[in-house]
Order: C-alpha cells, then structure tokens, then sequence
C-alpha cells in the first residue's frame, strides 16, 4: 500500500457511535494508519444517546456536519472536509493507492477503476444500505406482502455475485489483485454485517464460500486484527431506536 501524498496527514473520521453505513471506511483507515507512520488519524462521534437534544445544533454547523449537513464527515488537516461514504472510501482509495494495480487481463487504468467501483456499488448500494433500511423499517419476515421484503432477495443475490466474482480471481481479492482494494473493504463488511443481520438473507453455503474465505484473510490483517482484538466493532448497527427490540426478535427466529 504505496501513497501519493507526501508530509504529515491528519484525518479525522466523524460519525455516530455505531456500525451505520461508514464500517468499510472504518477499515480502510485502520490499515491505511497502520501501514504509513505519517498518518495521524483519530475517529470522533456524535453520540446517539444525546442526539435529539444536540444533533439539530449540530447538524446546522458545517464544520461539523460538512457541507451536506450530515455524517459521515472527514476532516484532512484541518483544511478539508468532505462527506458521504462513497466519497470518503474512493478518495482514500486514490491517495493511498488502493485502486490496485494493472494486470494482463486489465491493462487499463480507467477501466480497472471501473471494475473495482462496480463492487463497491454492489456491497455498498445493494447490501450495506439494504440491511440498515431493514433495520429501520423493522422487516417482518413472514410478511411478504411488505414492499420491502424483495430487499431480502435483492441482497441474498448480491452476495451470491459477489462471491462468484471473487472465485474469479487469481489471488485471495478481487480483480487478482496482490492487496486488498477498496473493494475489498467494502465486500469485507457488507458479508459480515448481513450476516450478523440474519442467516435468512445469505446465499446458499456454497455460493458463500469464497466470501468466507474472503473474510478470514482481511481479519488476519494485523491492523484489523488489533480493530477487532480490542473490541472497537459496534454492536449497534444503526442509530434506530427499535433495533435492539428488533434484532432480539429476529435472534428468536434463529433458535
């Protein structure tokens, strides 16, 4: 993981305390400090427990919620601000070079990119945003009349092409690639997290397989190693205030 940026860096990642929709930049930053010792990065929340008293307040600042009035927000040195996730992930990708490399079978830089941001859609769009917004609607899975029911399907597929792009590959990541790209971490928590959901919206055993895979070979990174050893993944998932009555009912349906 070379950079192409030079000097001291500081970042300063802002989001809610829980796992939301910012867990795959969440990785990336663990590994990208881990790995350049210029870095220095820090993560700061805006805590849901106080959020109907001082979000609104908040929410209004821009150096604090950025110029889309919202989180997640990161800060680089003090100068910058930018915000949603996608951004934030494609940015960090392309200064810290992980868009990966050309190879015979993709010697073209633009339609590598291309490649690589089609799975980061998929595993962001498709599944991380799907799971959340089942989250907050409370999906009752034996009503499938409820128009968000089809999410079910629509991220169950997703994850059984994700899978089978991944056995594509010649190396344990996407694209042969050697490292991990962003679309790595993205795939990395949009597998973990619909999994730690529900067992009903994964693919079969076998169309998981590379996904499993997958997941054991990013924990062993050393930075997301210590991430995990020291219990820094959130429980909580969204900043709902029904998810914990919510997912308690759904781990009744597991027994």
């Amino acid at each position: 993981m070379s950079t192409k940026t030079l000097g001291d860096i500081k970042l300063r990642l802002y989001y809610w305390n829980c796992r939301g929709r910012i867990q795959s930049v969440r990785y990336m930053l663990e590994d990208i400090a881990y790995t350049h010792k210029n870095i220095d990065y820090k993560e700061d929340f805006e805590l849901l427990a106080t959020s109907a008293e001082l979000w609104p307040t908040h929410k209004a600042d821009e150096t604090i919620s950025g110029p889309f009035h919202n989180l997640p927000v990161l800060h680089w040195n003090d100068t910058h601000t930018f915000g949603q996730t996608l951004t934030l992930g494609q940015l960090l990708a392309r200064k810290f070079d992980l868009y990966g490399r050309l190879t015979p079978s993709i010697d073209n830089e633009d339609f590598l990119h291309g490649y690589i941001d089609g799975v980061v859609s998929c595993a962001y769009t498709d599944i991380i945003s799907n799971v959340i917004t089942c989250i907050f609607s409370n999906l009752n899975f034996t009503d499938k009349n409820n128009p968000s029911y089809r999410l079910l399907r629509i991220i169950s597929n997703n994850l059984k092409a994700l899978n089978n792009l991944l056995k594509k590959s010649s190396t344990s990541f996407y694209y042969d690639q050697q490292e991990p790209t962003i679309a790595d971490y993205f795939v990395f928590e949009a597998f973990t997290l619909a999994r730690d959901y529900h067992e009903i919206v994964l693919p079969n055993e076998e169309d998981r397989q590379a996904l499993i895979k997958h997941e054991q070979i990013m924990k062993e990174r050393p930075a997301l190693a210590n991430y995990f050893s020291k219990g820094l993944l959130f429980k909580r998932i969204t900043g709902s205030s029904k998810e914990s009555e919510y997912m308690a009912t759904l781990a009744e349906t597991k027994k």
